[in-house]
């Protein structure tokens, strides 16, 4: 629970200052504005999920593939447009991760977070794709880590985001990007 905290209160600070961004300070009576549209209060407020997803699989290493397992969180804050469309926050971290060497059958670690700005389109459905990026420490040289870890992107994360910035399907699939 203490590891959860400080994030914990860092979304809460993201979320209050993206809603002090687009929220009016002050709110006149009904009449006196233009009436609103759906997609006008659908603007006002910005969106956010947060998932925890479990990942297995196998991607190649620096010197041997390596078969991971562990868990990432995922948060997606979207900030949409009047006219459609808007920016996309991910931030991805990983939890409890580990691999293992194959065929040294050595143990890695692999730790980090990350955080992309993506724009969305004004389309009826986007779909972005990530790969964060995360650090292996390797077993080779005790204790860990004497030698600087290897930045790595195993993972592939995807979102499926509406023109509203309503968040639907989040992903994760581990694998070398493009193999």
């Amino acid at each position: 629970m203490r590891r959860n905290a400080p994030r914990l209160t860092a979304h809460v600070g993201l979320l209050t200052a993206a809603l002090a961004l687009t929220v009016p300070a002050t709110a006149g009576p009904a009449a006196a504005g233009p009436a609103r549209t759906a997609r006008a209060v659908a603007v006002a407020v910005p969106q956010v999920r947060s998932v925890r997803l479990p990942i297995k699989g196998t991607f190649k290493g620096p010197a041997e593939n390596i078969a991971v397992a562990g868990t990432l969180d995922v948060s997606v804050i979207t900030v949409p447009n009047a006219a459609g469309g808007g920016t996309a926050q991910i931030i991805s971290s990983l939890d409890d991760t580990s691999g293992t060497g194959d065929p040294s059958g050595g143990t890695y670690d692999l730790v980090g977070a990350d955080r992309a700005g993506l724009p969305f389109s004004a389309a009826a459905t986007t779909t972005l794709k990530i790969n964060p990026r995360f650090l292996l420490i390797s077993p080779l040289v005790p204790p860990n880590p004497v030698v600087p870890p290897n930045p790595i992107r195993p993972v592939t994360v995807s979102v499926t985001l509406a023109s509203t910035g309503a968040i639907g399907a989040v992903t994760a699939t581990v694998g070398n990007p493009g193999t």
